[in-house]
C-alpha cells in the first residue's frame, strides 16, 4: 500500500499553522480522492519563545548572565560587557504591519515572516506511531513528499489530501526556504538537516523549525502521530533554532566610528535534530563580519549598534577557546580592538548582547537607546526610537524598570538650554515616560519640517536688529495709539487694548478717529469708547490674544503673546535669536474665539524719523508737500534665508535611584539649502486696517507664513465692516463698505484733491502716520494725471522694477524710489506683476465700490487712478507730526 504526505509551513520562535479538511470522509479506502486537502488558510503567529503559554518551554533556569572582560588593543582598557536573555529580540516598528521579511540577518516576527517555507511531510500505517516507525530504519514511509515549498503569495496552500483514518500524519518544516548554507532533511529515522551558517551577516537567516508535539487525543492538536481523519484546522508549534548577537555601546565610550565587526573562530557549522530539538556536530571554526559604519558621539551611552537588519544570527554553543569578537575602530587612526569571548553559552532562542565601554562596568541596571538609523531631512519626519529598560537582581531576574525621557535642540541660532518632556511646535510627537522592558520599548520621535531663517551675517539689516539693545517698552507710551506698531529690538512689548489711533499721547480720547456711525466694532455696534473694553456697555470682554499669521519664524515668539493681568493690554516678546524684518499680525479674542480687533506688529531698522519731502503738481490744489515713509509699509529687504541642522538630544533616565541614564543625539539635515527673497511689504484692501501676506519679493509667489493660528489665503464676501474686524485674515471679495470716510474722517469727496486727511480708527499707517492725501502723488508727471508719455513722467533713469521719481516737479529735487511690488488680485486669490507694476492707495475714493491709488508701470504712471477696493495694494504713508 502507498502512503502519500501533504503540505507545507513556516517557522518562527512560536508559529501556528492550521490545516483544514473541507470534506467529511466518503469512504475507507484510503485514497487520496476520498478526503479533504490539507491546507494553511490561516495566517502566520510568531511569538518569542520567552511569552509563557501552553507551547512554550518552561523558562524557569534559563536566567540570563551578565560578565566582563577586558579588551585588547588599545593603549588604554577597555571593557567587554555580556548580557544574554531569553528571545530573538528586533528592532520594533509599529508602523510595519504585515511586512515581509526581505533580507536577511534580521530577527523574525509574526508580521514579517518570510515569503516561503519548507515542508517535509510523513504518513505512515495507524497502527504505529511515529516513535515505532524511526526505531526501525526505513520501515516508516513508503512514499512521501519531500521539501515541497508553501508560499505567502499562494495563502500557504497545498494540492495534498489527508490520507484517511488508517493513517498517521507527521509534519516538520523549516523557514525560510530553502536558507543559505542549509541542506536537505536527512530522513532515515528523525529528520535532521546540516548548516552552515554564512559568513556575511547580511546573508544569514533566522532560521525557524518546528518543535514535536504529540496529541493528546484524536481531536487534539499536535504535529506527530496526527489521525489521517483529523479533517479539522491544525496547529503546530515552531521556534527559533539560533542564537541573535548584537554589539552596544556601553557605560562610556570614547569617540569614533566603528568600521567593522567580526566574530571571529566561533562554530559555524552543525546539524539540527528535530528529535531532541537541539544541535550536534557543531564544529568548523569560522569568522563573521558585519562591514559597516557606526559613529560614536561624543556622550552618547548604552546605545545598541546592530539592531535592525544587520545582527548576527549564529549556532547555539559553548563558544571555543580562541573565540574573540574584533571590532576595526577609526579615531583618527584605524585599530583593531579584541575581545576574548572563550566559555560564553549562546543559547537557542536567545539574544546575547555585548557592550564595549571604556570603563568597566558594575552595575546590573541595563538601559539603551536604539533609534533607528539615518537622518531626519529638512521636509522633517519622524523616526524611530527603541528603550530598553530593566534591572538584573542579584539572583539574577530580570524585571522592567519605568523610565522617563527629555530633550534639548539647537541649531546655528541657538544653543538649546530649555528641556522639553512633551510634544513642541518642533518636535511633533514624543513619549516622555514608558514602563520599561527587557525587549524594547518603540516610541516615535517626529520632528516638524526646519525653515529658512535670517542670518546676521547674511543681511546687515537683521544685524543691526540682533546687536541694538533690549527695547522692552509699552510701544504706545507717549505718543498716539495705532493700529500698527514697530519694533526695532529685540524685548517685550505691551500695548493697550484701544482702537486705532481712538487715544492721543496724552492719554485723553482723540474723538476726530471715530465717533460717527460709519466706526464700529465686532459687533456692529458704534464705537464710543477708545478701549476696547470699554465701549458698548463693557460687554465686550477681552479673553486671550494669538498670533494670526507672520511672515518669518518665530519672530513674535507664539508663546509670548497674552494678555496682562487685568486684561486691558497686549504682552509679546521679540528674541533676539529670532528678530529680522518682518511683519505679524496680533489680534484679541472674547471668550468664544471671536477676534475683536487685531493689529500689526512691523520690526524693521529702518527709521520711522527720515522722511522724503515729496511736491504734489500745484495745478492741482495748490503746492502741497507730504512727508513719506522712507520705505513702504510692513517693507522687508531682500535677503537670502538659510536652513539651519538641527540637532536633538534625547536623554532617558531610570526612575529607580542608583540606576542608569542613556543619551542619543538625533540630527535634522539642512543640506545647505537656502530660500532667496526680493524685497516685499504686505498688501492692504482700501479702507481696511489689517495688512495682508506679502509675495517672497521673486515673482508672483507668496511669502511664506508661519505659526499662524489662521488662514492667510481664505477669503469673505461681505460689506459688513464687523466681518471683516472679525476675520483680518480674510480678503473680503466684495467692494466691502461704501463709506467714503474709513480712512479720512468726515470725508465726502471724490474728487482729486489736497485736502488734509484725517487719521481713523481703521488706518493702517503706525503712530505719526496717516495715508496719503490724494493728490499726494500728482508730482510725479508733468501733467499731474495720468499718461502714457515717458517724456511727462517725473522721472530719473529707466524703469527697473520700479520708477526713481523726482521729489520736485520739472525732475527737482531729491530721488525717492517707489518700487513695482505688484498686487494682489482677488479675483483669482493670486499675486500679480511682482517687478512691473507698483500700485499704493490713497486716501480717497471715486465712489462706494472704487478706491484711488498710484499706479506705475513702465510704459504708464497714473497718480490718481481708481479701481474695486477689492484689490491689494502697497501702501506709503505720510509723517503728520
Amino acid at each position: 500500500m502507498k502512503y502519500f504526505s501533504a503540505f507545507k509551513f513556516i517557522t518562527v520562535i512560536t508559529v501556528i499553522s492550521t490545516f483544514t479538511a473541507c470534506a467529511d470522509y466518503l469512504s475507507d479506502n484510503n485514497t487520496k480522492t476520498s478526503n479533504a486537502k490539507i491546507g494553511l488558510p490561516g495566517g502566520v503567529n510568531v511569538v518569542n519563545s520567552e511569552i509563557s503559554n501552553s507551547k512554550s518551554r518552561s523558562l524557569v533556569n534559563d536566567v540570563p548572565n551578565i560578565h566582563n572582560t577586558s579588551v585588547e588593543g588599545s593603549p588604554n582598557p577597555l571593557f567587554c560587557r555580556y548580557t544574554t536573555a531569553p528571545g530573538i529580540v528586533t528592532h520594533k516598528n509599529n508602523n510595519k504591519v504585515n511586512a515581509i521579511a526581505k533580507t536577511r540577518g534580521i530577527a523574525i516576527t509574526t508580521n514579517s515572516f518570510y515569503d516561503s517555507y519548507s515542508l517535509y511531510s510523513y504518513f505512515y500505517p495507524s497502527i504505529m506511531t511515529w516513535a515505532s516507525t524511526t526505531s526501525t530504519a526505513g520501515s516508516a514511509y513508503d512514499e512521501t513528499y519531500f521539501d515541497e515549498e508553501i508560499k505567502r503569495a499562494k495563502a500557504w496552500a497545498t494540492d495534498e489530501f489527508w490520507p484517511g483514518k488508517n493513517e498517521y500524519c507527521a509534519f516538520f518544516a523549516y523557514a525560510p526556504y530553502h536558507a543559505k548554507g542549509l541542506s536537505k532533511f536527512n530522513t532515515n529515522n528523525w529528520p535532521s538537516f546540516h548548516y552552515s551558517v554564512p559568513t556575511e551577516v547580511t546573508e544569514q537567516s533566522d532560521l525557524l523549525v518546528t518543535k514535536n508535539e504529540i496529541p493528546s487525543s484524536p481531536s487534539a492538536y499536535g504535529n506527530i502521530d496526527i489521525s489521517g481523519s483529523f479533517n479539522k484546522p491544525d496547529s503546530i508549534t515552531f521556534d527559533h533554532a539560533c542564537t541573535a548577537i548584537r554589539l552596544a555601546i556601553g557605560d562610556q565610550m570614547a569617540p569614533g566610528i566603528i568600521k567593522k565587526i567580526r566574530i571571529c573562530n566561533v562554530y559555524g557549522t552543525g546539524d539540527y535534530n528535530y528529535e531532541t530539538e537541539s544541535w550536534s556536530n557543531v564544529d568548523s571554526l569560522k569568522t563573521f563580519t558585519l562591514t559597516q559604519d557606526f559613529e560614536i558621539k561624543p556622550g552618547e551611552h548604552n546605545k545598541v549598534l546592530n539592531n535592525d537588519d544587520n545582527i548576527f544570527i549564529m549556532i547555539p554553543q559553548k563558544l571555543p577557546l580562541k573565540a574573540t569578537i574584533e571590532v576595526t575602530i577609526n579615531d583618527g587612526t584605524e585599530r583593531i580592538v579584541k575581545a576574548y569571548i572563550r566559555g560564553d553559552e549562546w543559547k537557542k532562542g536567545y539574544t546575547v548582547t555585548y557592550y564595549l565601554s571604556t570603563a568597566k562596568v558594575e552595575s546590573s541596571y541595563v538601559l539603551s537607546m536604539a533609534p533607528a538609523s539615518g537622518n531626519i531631512p529638512l521636509s522633517g519626519g519622524t523616526k524611530a526610537v527603541t528603550i530598553y529598560s530593566y534591572k538584573q537582581t542579584y539572583y539574577g531576574s530580570q524585571i522592567a524598570v519605568p523610565w522617563t525621557a527629555s530633550y534639548t535642540y539647537d541649531d546655528s541660532n541657538d544653543i538649546g538650554t530649555t528641556n522639553y518632556n512633551t510634544a513642541t511646535d518642533v518636535v511633533m510627537s514624543f513619549v516622555g515616560s514608558g514602563n520599561g522592558s527587557t525587549t524594547g520599548e518603540s516610541v516615535n520621535f517626529q520632528v516638524a519640517p526646519q525653515v529658512a531663517r535670517s542670518k546676521s551675517w547674511r543681511s546687515s539689516h537683521t544685524q543691526t536688529l540682533r546687536n541694538a539693545a533690549d527695547g522692552s517698552c509699552n510701544l504706545a507710551a507717549g505718543k498716539q495709539t495705532a493700529n500698527c506698531y514697530v519694533v526695532q529690538a529685540p524685548g517685550t512689548y505691551t500695548f493697550p487694548l484701544v482702537y486705532g489711533n481712538a487715544l492721543n499721547a496724552d492719554g485723553s480720547s482723540n474723538d476726530n478717529s471715530y465717533k460717527t456711525a460709519t466706526f464700529v466694532d465686532h459687533k456692529s455696534i458704534q464705537i464710543n469708547s477708545p478701549y476696547i473694553y470699554a465701549t458698548n456697555g463693557g460687554t465686550n470682554v477681552p479673553y486671550d490674544a494669538c498670533i494670526v499669521w507672520q511672515d518669518s519664524p518665530h519672530l513674535v515668539t507664539p508663546s509670548s503673546v497674552q494678555l496682562t493681568s487685568d486684561k486691558h493690554s497686549i504682552q509679546f516678546t521679540v528674541e533676539r535669536k529670532n528678530i529680522c524684518a518682518g511683519n505679524c499680525v496680533i489680534a484679541v479674542r472674547d471668550k468664544n474665539a471671536n477676534i475683536m480687533w487685531s493689529w500689526h506688529i512691523w520690526v524693521t531698522d529702518h527709521s520711522m524719523t527720515n522722511t522724503y519731502e515729496i511736491h504734489n503738481n500745484q495745478s492741482v490744489g495748490g503746492d502741497v508737500i507730504s512727508n513719506f515713509m522712507e520705505v513702504p509699509l510692513g517693507w522687508c529687504d531682500d535677503e537670502v534665508r538659510i536652513y539651519d541642522s538641527r540637532t536633538f538630544h534625547i536623554t532617558v533616565k531610570q526612575s529607580e535611584t542608583g540606576s542608569q541614564t542613556a543619551t542619543a543625539n538625533i540630527l535634522q539635515l539642512s543640506a545647505d539649502s537656502t530660500y532667496t527673497y526680493g524685497v516685499n511689504a504686505p498688501y492692504y484692501q482700501w479702507g481696511r486696517k489689517d495688512p495682508f501676506l506679502p509675495s517672497n519679493g521673486m515673482g508672483n509667489i507668496d511669502k511664506p507664513y508661519y505659526d499662524n493660528q489662521y488662514d492667510p489665503k481664505s477669503t469673505i464676501t461681505s460689506t459688513s465692516i464687523k466681518d471683516v474686524i472679525l476675520h483680518p485674515n480674510q480678503f473680503n471679495l466684495s467692494t466691502g463698505n461704501a463709506s467714503l470716510e474709513l480712512w479720512n474722517k468726515g470725508n465726502s469727496s471724490t474728487a482729486v484733491n489736497n485736502d488734509m486727511v484725517y487719521k481713523t480708527i481703521y488706518s493702517t499707517s503706525p503712530s505719526g502716520y496717516v495715508e496719503p492725501r490724494v493728490a499726494a502723488f500728482t508730482g510725479f508727471t508733468s501733467t499731474g494725471q495720468y499718461t502714457t508719455n515717458n517724456s511727462q513722467f517725473n522721472v530719473s533713469g529707466s524703469f527697473n522694477k520700479g520708477w526713481s521719481f523726482y521729489s520736485q516737479p520739472n525732475k527737482n529735487g531729491t530721488i525717492v524710489f517707489f518700487p513695482a511690488l505688484g498686487y494682489y488680485e482677488t479675483n483669482s486669490n493670486v499675486v500679480a506683476h511682482v517687478g512691473t507694476y507698483g500700485d499704493y492707495w490713497l486716501s480717497g475714493a471715486t465712489s462706494s465700490t472704487n478706491g484711488r491709488y498710484l499706479n506705475l508701470f513702465s510704459g504708464d504712471v497714473d497718480p490718481t487712478r481708481a479701481n474695486i477696493r477689492t484689490f491689494g495694494l502697497s501702501i506709503r504713508p505720510v509723517y503728520i507730526f
